[in-house]
């Protein structure tokens, strides 16, 4: 079963999974790759909490390249106790998905 749809869109969670598996750098290229083969294509990004270094890393992607990187969303899965340990990441853009 492809998680791709025929207008080469990645499913949400496939996303995040890469976003949780990958260096920074490696997904930012990833991401860059599919722009330069489809400009019009858009990401949203739903991820798994993982760490709270990983929750900041979410933040700074979406700061530094979410109009560059056609990204509409991150969201974060987390448990109120991962949200209150980087409540600035949430409060600033990540959205929060409470477990």
């Amino acid at each position: 079963m492809s998680f791709e749809s025929t207008n080469n869109e990645i499913s949400p969670e496939v996303l995040g999974n890469k976003f949780n598996s990958e260096d920074f750098s490696d997904f930012v290229a990833d991401l860059r790759q599919r722009i330069k083969a489809n400009p019009s294509i858009r990401f949203t990004i739903v991820a798994d909490w993982v760490s709270a270094e990983k929750a900041r890393s979410a933040k700074a992607l979406l700061d530094q390249y979410a109009s560059r990187l056609n990204i509409d969303s991150i969201t974060i899965r987390a448990t109120r106790q991962q949200y209150n340990e980087e409540i600035n990441v949430f409060e600033s853009g990540v959205k929060w998905q409470e477990l």
